[in-house]
């Protein structure tokens, strides 16, 4: 395990997986100072989902991957991409925005079933309508639990699980029960846009 380092944190309301893109409204000066430094130096930062209940343990990494729009009045539109996950050891002073020390986490060496693979990427393709070996688009090196996750809108605390998990057999496994239930909100919509045009009803899932 590398040693820690001492990164910028940006607390949202979001859990980000590593090869996933997100757009960010930066308005706080301390977030756009938080841009100006990473940019300036092509150090990376560290999104962490920030709730009621307190800051999460463990964030991922990510880069300003883009500028989107300049405000006049300071504010960014940008584009940010997810790395690796990381676990804060110990907050640090000195910036204007929050900042910690942090450790990148590491997968266990176990490699997941063949099988569990093949289903993964089964339900991913039906579900984006890609054919037979189209894969999920990621950087090189993400394991494929994050990337397929990735693709989808869900729940926040499934995605923080996804992110503490040190084993992509684990993940793969939770990823393909997600995918269950994004097909059957996908029918349920379907069934509820037929309903619409014919003046029927059907119950929220």
């Amino acid at each position: 395990m590398s040693d820690p380092l001492d990164l910028g944190l940006f607390p949202l309301d979001l859990v980000l997986l590593p090869g996933e893109k997100a757009p960010l409204h930066l308005f706080e000066p301390r977030y756009r100072q938080l841009y100006a430094d990473c940019t300036l130096e092509d150090v990376p930062f560290v999104v962490v989902h920030g709730g009621l209940t307190g800051t999460a343990e463990v964030g991922c990494s990510a880069r300003f991957e883009s500028l989107i729009r300049r405000f006049e009045d300071g504010r960014l539109n940008v584009i940010v991409q997810g790395i690796a996950p990381v676990r804060l050891v110990e907050e640090t002073e000195g910036r204007l925005y929050f900042s910690a020390l942090v450790e990148e986490l590491e997968d266990a060496s176990a490699t997941p079933a063949p099988a569990l693979v093949d289903d993964v990427l089964t339900r991913y393709r039906a579900l984006a309508g890609l054919s037979e070996g189209e894969m999920p688009e990621a950087p090189e090196g993400v394991p494929l639990s994050y990337a397929v996750a990735g693709a989808f809108e869900l729940p926040l605390d499934a995605k923080q699980q996804l992110l503490e998990s040190r084993d992509e057999a684990e993940r793969l496994g939770m990823v393909a029960e997600l995918l269950v239930a994004v097909d059957k909100e996908m029918e349920h919509a379907r069934v509820a846009a037929h309903r619409a045009g014919t003046n029927g009803k059907v119950s929220t899932p």
